[in-house]
Formats: C-alpha cells, sequence, structure tokens
C-alpha cells in the first residue's frame, strides 16, 4: 500500500506541474496536455488508485 502512496503523491506532483504549465504559462498545446492527462487517467485505473484520491 505503501508504493500506492507513492505513486499517488508523484502523479498529484506531474499533475500539477503539467496543469501549471498548460494554464499559467501556456508552455503545452491544448491537444498535448488533454493527451498527458488521458493518460494519467488511464494509470490511475489501470493500478486501482482511485481509491486513494479519496482519502
Amino acid at each position: 500500500m505503501d508504493e500506492k502512496v507513492v505513486l499517488k503523491d508523484a502523479l498529484l506532483l506531474y499533475v500539477s506541474d503539467i496543469q501549471k504549465r498548460y494554464y499559467a504559462d501556456g508552455a503545452i498545446p491544448e491537444d498535448v496536455y488533454l493527451s498527458k492527462m488521458e493518460h494519467i487517467k488511464e494509470i490511475v485505473e489501470t493500478l486501482h488508485l482511485s481509491e486513494l484520491y479519496l482519502q
């Protein structure tokens, strides 16, 4: 379970960075942003991390 928490925290940092680069900096285009977010969604679903985000 600890490994999933570490992974969840890393994904949150990654999402924060992507959102900053897209929304605040305008450094990545929308299609790249949406693609990265979809990939993150797939990771969360595949590894069953959703329940960790409710804590």
